[in-house]
This record gives C-alpha cells, structure tokens and sequence, in this order.
C-alpha cells in the first residue's frame, strides 16, 4: 500500500485501488476520487467553527432531515468525498451514505480551495446534490448554488455588501443566513 502522510501540509493525491482505500486506518482523514486517495491537512480551529455554526443553523432550520460534520458521501462512479457538512432527508447509519444529499457545505481553506470550487462542485452537481454551499473564509463569503440537473444556478451570494439573507431547502424548511454570526470572533 502506498505510504500516506497522516498530517500532509497540503492536498495530496495517492494512487491506490479503492480496495486498498477501503483498508487505510480510521485516522487517516481521506477521500477517494478518480483512483487516488485524496488526503487534505486536517482543518484548523476556526474551520471546524465555521462548519458547526453552519450544520446547528440547518439542523434547526430544516427539521426532520439528518445534518452531520465529516460523514462521507458517495459521488459518481466509487468516488468517495467527506463534505464540512451534510443534510440528507433520511436516517443514516451507513459511514459512507447513498443517499442523496439535499445540502453540502464545504467551507474553503487556502489549500483545498480549487478542490473545493471545480472538482468538488462537478462531482457533487453529477451526484444530484440539490444545494452546495460554499464559504469563503478569506472572502468572507458564502454562496448558494442550485442544482439544475445541468449545472449550478446561484440562489444566494452572501458578503460584506449584502450580510444577510435566507434559502429554502425544498419543502424542507428556509435557513436564515448572517455572515456576521457566521464568522464572529474569527
């Protein structure tokens, strides 16, 4: 099996079949995307709070759906991401869900950010995600996109200039939105 770094500076990509993807220890913090392992510095403090914030706004707001951090998803093919955050419609026991998430929630960090904007959005969009959120730690931002069966549409774009706003999750509920709560103390 390939050597992997349990504390890689920066994302890294290690080849390996998905068999021996599936045997990697419980503390190796990793995706499977295109015959690689895909391994990412662990997130820092101020990412983790960012992400719960967001998973406690949708859990209160969209009532009867699952929402959890770190819990993986499969994506096309035997492809295998771990969003900040994700919302499904059922109850889950599964490591790796099935289902089809209504919300993920990735919240970018300088050395995951281009995964996280071009190959994460296109695994997720051909997965039939119907939401992705996205927040932008160095931009102080977070947009909502939409899922239209053939790409994104935007439904929010939340920054300095306009700090507030709310999204409805299908019939599932609306989540009220406020950037400055969002990153308080941060």
């Amino acid at each position: 099996m390939p050597a992997l770094s349990f504390a890689p500076k920066r994302l890294e990509r290690v080849p390996m079949s998905f068999e021996e993807f599936e045997r990697l220890p419980d503390d190796v913090f990793a995706e499977y995307v295109d015959g690689c392992a895909v391994v990412s510095p662990p997130p820092d403090f101020p990412h983790q709070e960012i992400a719960l914030t967001v998973a406690l706004l949708l859990r209160a707001a969209l009532p009867g759906t699952r929402v959890a951090g770190g819990a993986g998803m499969r994506t096309a093919g035997d492809g295998h991401r771990i969003p900040d955050v994700i919302v499904v419609p059922e109850p889950e026991t599964a490591a790796w869900t099935a289902q089809v998430p209504l919300v993920v929630v990735e919240v970018s960090s300088p050395s995951t950010r281009t995964e996280d904007l071009f190959r994460k959005s296109t695994e997720y969009q051909a997965a039939g995600v119907q939401q992705y959120w996205l927040v932008d730690r160095k931009q102080r931002s977070l947009t909502v996109l939409a899922n239209n069966g053939s790409g994104w549409d935007v439904l929010l774009d939340l920054d300095a200039d306009r700090p507030r706003g709310e999204v409805t999750v299908g019939e599932h509920g609306a989540v009220r939105l406020d950037l400055e709560a969002l990153f308080a103390g941060l």
